[in-house]
């Protein structure tokens, strides 16, 4: 019978003239029958080959072949030399011949299962893949990578990346409904993928459509999964027995419903460029597991956050059509599975900025997120070695900011430390004045206050803070207490008044004023002035009724049962209540622990004294300076995406690198932002009361 080989139209090398066992048994050396040779070295050969076995019973039978006789073919190539070897021997039914067939497979046990004796007439051919050359390419040096320990897997929505080791099958690329399956290599026992071939075809990509034209199998197989009784238990990839019968495809079980397995049309390799170092081939793996996780929308893997984005943008570069925004792809990818959020994770954000400093990225949007991240986190980024893989024009850019941002954070603190806020006054004010006794008495009680709710004021320094007991949640802790404050006593009719302060310039607002014991404007101009903060729109406060106001038309009496003081302090409360805003603020404010302390406090703090008008005034100024130093700490970057951390989101942006030539500046954190001045949006008519 003339021997029938299969042969893949991949394979360009020319099959050497056929002979039989006989005649080359003694002059080939080590593929006698008698030492096995040719599978002695199954364990090598099978790891490079492809075996498929067909059952032809009707061929075995032509040229009146007697029944006890099959014919058997075998072809090896080695991968590197391309050499073939073809052998042809016939199976003779005698006891040394089957030994010799049962030693050719227990040869090989360590790849594959037994299989059971042959039927008459079953065709074997064995045939390597040749793997197809793509374009070889120098990968980008890191940095982060000397010290990666491990692969890790980011999983978006601002997780800290975890360690993971499923590259050799990902379950999360693995779609039972698939009919192609995907190797990292020619020598993979078994395939890490398994995926639709529609998905790469949608991709237009001439280079992912020919290797599914290269890896079509003529012949369908079944997959191979646990519930294929014919699947290998070692793992051999290509090993396929399909009978002549038609045999029925077994249902798989996910979460209790029955899954339809698909069967297999192709198979296709991606393998490591030749002479690659260990890393690079890791590298080369990680990044076709993540090919296919761009195209199924699933979490990124990688050594280091840089080197997963940096080689998945160039392997789309690489296989995508000239004409597509790879980089457009890549942010679009970021954006669908929240990868941009690179919160709290320091090696993240480093790698973020570094890839979008590429030429072939700058996305100025990403830019700012992973910039300001990162000069929150700096206190730990900077011993990260990820942080080499950042340009040195940004790495300069963020220590400047950093140290901007930790000098701001030493101001703000001392002065909430102790609440001091004498450099507000004149220097010609006496403390004695009923004013300025009222600015010091509420400093008194808000450190009490404080030291109460805190366990202790200032509270101890925050872990990886840089020994700043500031952080970012006791700053917006306070902006909501002394907003709320705000809220409940600013006189909503009067705002800055251009005219007053352009008198208080022309009257020189360093000297004393005869005329008030506690002059506002001047105080908060001189006070913005010397700070460079912005005017508060709405910087006065509700004033009770003077005493003159308080006693005209109403003389105090005596009567058995109250005093003359007693009524004067029934008036002042009932004065101080008034001046208030407590039927316009809602419960949140209302209920606020700030407030109600501050209530019960100037229910009994100087109700004696003469004048309560001066006394709200006094406590205005320290209120004033309170929240203009919060204004500049409780503001965050604008147009960040993720805000749900511990740290200052706060700096002074600078100018992307690439954009040092233009004349653009982000926008930053404004005190105009803060409370104080958006507040005013929310308030309803003057007119309108409950």
């Amino acid at each position: 019978m003339e021997p029938r080989l299969r042969q893949d139209t991949a394979e360009t090398a020319p099959f050497p003239p056929l002979s039989s066992w006989s005649s080359q048994e003694n002059s080939t050396p080590g593929l006698s029958p008698n030492n096995h040779g040719l599978f002695g070295q199954g364990a090598f050969l099978l790891r490079k080959t492809e075996i498929s076995v067909e059952s032809t019973p009707a061929e075995s039978l032509n040229d009146g072949q007697s029944s006890d006789r099959a014919s058997t073919h075998s072809t090896i190539r080695d991968e590197k030399s391309g050499r073939i070897n073809f052998r042809s021997f016939k199976n003779r039914q005698s006891d040394d011949q089957s030994s010799i067939h049962s030693n050719v497979w227990r040869s090989s046990e360590d790849l594959a299962q037994s299989i059971d004796p042959l039927p008459l007439g079953t065709t074997v051919s064995i045939q390597a893949n040749q793997p197809v050359k793509a374009h070889q390419q120098k990968l980008r040096e890191m940095k982060g990578l000397e010290q990666a320990a491990s692969i890790k897997r980011w999983a978006g929505e601002g997780k800290r990346a975890e360690a993971w080791g499923k590259l050799n099958r990902d379950p999360e690329l693995w779609d039972h409904t698939g009919d192609t399956l995907v190797y990292f290599g020619y020598q993979r026992p078994q395939a890490s993928f398994r995926i639709k071939a529609s998905l790469l075809e949608d991709t237009k990509s001439d280079f992912l459509v020919s290797k599914l034209q290269e890896g079509f199998q003529r012949s369908v197989k079944l997959p191979p999964s646990r519930g294929n009784p014919t699947a290998l238990r070692g793992g051999m990839k290509s090993l396929s027995l399909i009978t002549r019968g038609r045999r029925e495809l077994p249902t798989l079980f996910e979460n209790g419903i029955p899954i339809s397995e698909t069967p297999i049309r192709h198979e296709i390799h991606f393998p490591a460029p030749d002479n690659a170092s260990r890393v690079e081939i890791l590298r080369h793996h990680i990044t076709t597991r993540n090919l296919f996780a761009f195209l199924l929308d699933k979490p990124l893997i990688g050594l280091t956050y840089y080197q997963s984005l940096s080689d998945l943008h160039e392997r789309l570069i690489l296989y995508m059509p000239e004409d597509v925004d790879c980089a457009g792809l890549a942010i679009r990818y970021l954006i669908n599975n929240k990868l941009h959020n690179v919160s709290n994770d320091p090696a993240a954000a480093a790698g973020l900025l570094a890839w979008i400093e590429g030429n072939n990225v700058r996305w100025e949007a990403g830019w700012r997120e992973a910039f300001v991240h990162c000069i929150g986190m700096y206190h730990d980024l900077r011993q990260l070695p990820e942080v080499r893989d950042i340009s040195h024009t940004s790495r300069a850019l963020l220590e400047r900011s950093y140290l901007e941002l930790q000098a701001r954070i030493e101001a703000c603190q001392s002065r909430l430390a102790t609440f001091n806020f004498d450099d507000i006054w004149l220097s010609s004010a006496s403390s004695s004045t009923l004013s300025r006794r009222s600015f010091d008495r509420l400093r008194y009680f808000l450190r009490q206050y404080h030291e109460r709710v805190y366990k202790g004021w200032p509270p101890g320094a925050a872990r990886g803070s840089s020994d700043h007991w500031l952080t970012r949640d006791i700053v917006r802790r306070l902006q909501r207490d002394f907003g709320s404050l705000y809220d409940y006593y600013v006189d909503r009719c009067r705002c800055w008044n251009k005219a007053a302060e352009l008198e208080a310039r022309e009257r020189n607002y360093n000297a004393e004023d005869s005329d008030e014991n506690c002059p506002l404007t001047k105080l908060f101009l001189r006070f913005d002035n010397r700070h460079k903060y912005p005017h508060i729109p709405y910087p006065y406060p509700l004033l009770p009724a003077s005493a003159t106001d308080l006693f005209e038309g109403k003389p105090l009496k005596q009567s058995m049962f109250s005093t003359k003081a007693k009524t004067l302090e029934k008036r002042t409360l009932h004065a101080c209540a008034e001046a208030s805003n407590s039927l316009l603020v809602g419960p949140e404010t209302a209920t606020n622990g700030l407030v109600e302390a501050f209530l019960r406090f100037e229910k009994t703090d100087l109700i004696s004294e003469a004048n309560p008008r001066e006394v709200r005034q006094g406590r205005w100024v320290l209120l004033y300076g309170i929240l203009q130093v919060l204004a500049t700490m409780s503001v965050d970057t604008p147009g960040l995406w993720f805000k749900d951390v511990p740290y200052f989101l706060n700096p002074r942006l600078k100018t992307p690198p690439w954009l040092v030539e233009a004349d653009k500046v982000l926008e930053e954190a404004n005190p105009t932002l803060s409370h104080c001045w958006t507040v005013s949006k929310t308030w309803k008519p003057a007119s309108w009361a409950p």
